[in-house]
């Protein structure tokens, strides 16, 4: 039964006040919450997760919470006290959940990363409209999470506040308390002193792999945002928010045998609830973090996720659609305007007959000398602005052999954004236009989209457009995209996506497209079930794609289908099996033709036990066809051990058998290999305490590959024609062996005050497949191309 109560000693005084007393259902209420407010000079409280002050036994508690994953949405069985009050300085939040001590899941980690543990969440939709947010989560140990939330269910990592929070295990469970300062949010202005905020909070019961949550709003419903719980807020006047972030670094290259410092600063200044100023001077973006080990051999672009907080803070203001997004249930590559990866990329390539540099110089990120952000709202209407400068980079490279010093000119962006949202009558409707620019004398890239979003009142209907509109030196493009989303009830769900990009369409200067000449739809069924009578839940998912160039051949198309079964037992089994016809690769061979491939099937299974325990074991077989005939087998093995809440070791090794793998060499020219390819990834994780932690990451990929067939383009497009190899003809076999190692530890000083001291290894060792794997892996520890030690200091000054 879900329902509040109050303290005897406070039912006068909370009738007094205006506060109902009644039961609550798990939706959310048509009247708003009124929770108590109280002074600043009362609240004497440490935020270390014990509800140990008297103040708590004061405040009214709600118990409301309903099963939410799966979606069965019956009352939670076990009791989840919550308290809500708040100042003018910010919410406080309390948190009792009733568990028995044995079953409790207490694991540290890296901040904002998923893992199966108990754990409190709460969105907060400070627009009181359901347009934006914020979510904060606290997991038994005090590992912190947080992020930003679109309409409708849009969840982002991708930004960290200053809030404060904590765990404790507690007499017959475990507590957690929250403060989150309204300074540090985003709020429109509003009429007098009273304004309303939704919510969102939801418990993670780990050794029941189970999710509960209030309002009952499981991702099986196709609403969110706009049906959060609202409380009213009086009185509430965020003060501005001053914040001075000062860093010092130092590396040390052991290749080189150079010293670096650096220093520098990043400034945010928010003057009011609604606008916020955020600058930074000579930042330093490089190597606390490292990217993934990608080999890429094809056409298509890899995409990186952005991790500096610069770029990700006010970030959601630049995100025009769903699709603009990769995130935890988003895994292809996004279609946007704006990839601020590429700030600070590598420099473009010099103008420069003959000149050759070596790949460490090319691949070099460029260093920025400033970048300014502005965002904010005025009524209906929010908007943004971001520019940043790129310094000149010193290349070093070669011409005829003889050594060349050269120096590339950086790149100026810049980003302009409106965005008008109405959600008058239910639903939302929103439209806006955002317009980017890189400018560097060789060559000007222009870019301009209209987006337009719709919501239905009942939340049924959901829909999302982008127009698309480049301008590289004069050359102009255009395309757009139309995803529609219905879902009639809960647990099923349409899907319908409608692409068009033209063979000028060119946004990747400053955003990320897949491909361009392309006229693409997709249709996907998706149905959710639970409490089967041999599953918690079953997630199946039908689709069918059909992609063409805009020369009307098929270069994309598709039948798929995957299901997902969690087991009684909290072991998991994904299965898939999908079909691919015959089609056109119009890509591969960098512009010099058009080829058939055979058609394809794709199947394969992954299954793992309860992630609740100490040892966690994932198994996994995948049939691949190849595009000329042939197959790739990849298996996966995924063993995870935490003995301990302080300790983790993560093995993830991959392996792939592959024969006829069709690989461009230049030109018209094709060589398909039988190849092996190795792919061990090891993560290793101790805290001292939630706030220092020691982290070892290593990843290594080996390749050996050994020609098979040689092909051609034909010069009227068509199926490749094999080509005969004459004696003594050099062979193509090729071996790719790249290490990244990394040793960092981090110690949280304070919120958002950090210092790193970071190790890390990298190499690319030159072709040679003779080598056996076990020389391979060892010359790319030996043969190093990246060895820097790190020391960086940031550390938050300010209100």
């Amino acid at each position: 039964m879900s329902f509040i109560k109050f303290p005897t000693a406070l039912l006068v005084a909370s009738l007094v006040a205006g506060y109902s007393l009644h039961s609550f259902a798990v939706d959310a209420t048509t009247e708003p919450l009124r929770i108590p407010k109280l002074e600043e000079t009362d609240i004497k409280m440490k935020i270390d997760g014990v509800l140990d002050e008297a103040l708590w036994e004061t405040i009214p508690y709600y118990d409301n919470l309903a099963i939410i994953e799966p979606d069965t949405l019956q009352d939670a069985p076990l009791e989840t006290q919550i308290r809500y009050f708040y100042t003018s300085k910010g919410l406080y939040v309390g948190v009792w959940s009733e568990q028995e001590q044995h079953t409790l899941i207490s694991r540290l980690s890296s901040r904002d990363q998923f893992i199966l543990r108990d754990d409190i969440s709460l969105t907060l939709d400070s627009s009181g409209q359901g347009l934006y947010g914020y979510w904060f989560g606290i997991n038994l140990g005090g590992t912190v999470l947080d992020g930003t939330v679109l309409p409708e269910r849009q969840f982002s990592r991708q930004w960290d506040g200053p809030w404060r929070g904590a765990s404790a295990v507690a007499e017959g469970g475990w507590s957690v308390e929250m403060f989150i300062p309204w300074s540090m949010m985003t709020m429109p202005d509003v009429d007098g002193d009273t304004r309303e905020m939704g919510f969102y909070i939801s418990r993670e019961v780990a050794y029941k792999n189970e999710r509960w949550g209030w309002p009952a709003l499981p991702r099986t419903k196709s609403v969110f945002m706009s049906r959060l719980q609202k409380m009213e807020l009086r009185g509430i006047e965020p003060k501005q928010q001053f914040t001075f972030y000062p860093y010092a670094s130092t590396t040390y290259d052991n290749v080189t045998e150079q010293d670096t410092y650096k220093a520098g600063f990043d400034f945010f200044w928010r003057p009011s609830s609604n606008l916020q100023l955020t600058s930074t001077i000579n930042p330093d973006f490089g190597n606390v973090e490292s990217d993934n080990v990608v080999v890429n051999l094809t056409s298509f672009e890899t995409f990186f996720p952005e991790k500096r907080p610069f770029f990700l803070e006010g970030q959601d203001i630049f995100i025009t659609s769903p699709r603009a997004r990769q995130g935890r249930f988003n895994r292809g590559p996004p279609t946007t305007l704006v990839n601020t990866r590429r700030i600070g990329s590598p420099p473009r390539d010099p103008d420069i007959t003959g000149l050759e540099l070596p790949d460490l110089e090319k691949n070099q990120p460029s260093e920025l000398q400033g970048a300014v952000k502005m965002t904010g709202q005025n009524g209906k209407f929010r908007y943004g602005v971001l520019a940043a400068i790129e310094d000149d980079t010193k290349l070093k490279g070669t011409i005829n052999g003889s050594e060349v010093d050269t120096v590339q000119v950086g790149r100026d962006f810049g980003i302009t954004r409106f965005l008008y949202e109405n959600t008058s009558g239910g639903g939302r409707r929103s439209v806006g236009w955002i317009s980017t620019i890189v400018a560097h004398p060789r060559q000007d890239a222009v870019t301009h989209g209209l987006d337009g979003h719709y919501l239905s009142s009942d939340g049924r209907l959901n829909a999302d457009i982008q127009l698309l509109y480049s301008d590289v030196d004069d050359v102009t493009g255009a395309g757009g995209f139309l995803d529609i989303k219905y879902t009639p009830k809960q647990g099923r769900k349409h899907i319908f996506e409608f692409d068009y990009f033209n063979d000028d369409l060119d946004i990747n200067d400053f955003g990320f497209l897949r491909r361009n000449d392309a006229i693409g739809a997709r249709y996907f069924h998706e149905i959710t079930e639970s409490n089967l009578p041999n599953f918690k839940s079953r997630f199946t998912k039908f689709g069918v794609s059909q992609e063409y160039n805009t020369d009307g051949k098929v270069v994309r198309s598709g039948i798929l289908s995957f299901r997902d079964r969690e087991f009684r037992n909290n072991s998991f089994l994904f299965t898939e099996l999908n079909y691919f016809p015959e089609r056109w690769d119009d890509t591969n061979s960098d512009g010099n033709g058009s080829f058939r491939i055979h058609d394809r099937w794709q199947t394969g299974f992954f299954w793992a036990n309860d992630k609740a325990r100490k040892l966690n074991l994932g198994v996994g077989v995948f049939y691949t066809g190849a595009d000329l005939g042939g197959r790739t087998m990849e298996y996966n093995l995924e063993l995870t051990w935490r003995p301990t809440d302080r300790f983790s070791f993560i093995l993830n090794l991959g392996y792939e058998d592959l024969d006829g793998w069709l690989v461009h060499d230049e030109g018209r020219d094709f060589t398909t290999f039988s190849a092996t390819n190795w792919r061990p990834r090891i993560e290793t994780d101790f805290f001292f305490s939630a706030k220092q932690q020691f982290r070892i990451t290593a990843q290594w990929i080996g390749i050996k590959a050994f020609e098979q067939d040689r092909w051609q383009v034909p010069l009227g497009d068509g199926r490749l024609d094999r080509v005969t190899t004459l004696p003594g003809t050099p062979s193509r076999d090729f071996s790719i062996s790249r290490l990244v190692f990394q040793a960092r530890y981090r110690w949280e000083i304070a919120p958002l005050s950090d210092l790193f001291v970071v190790y890390t290894r990298g190499s690319n060792v030159p072709s040679d497949p003779s080598q056996s794997f076990g020389n391979l892996i060892r010359d790319s520890w030996t043969d190093r191309a990246v060895d820097v030690f790190v020391i960086k200091l940031r550390y938050r000054l300010g209100s």
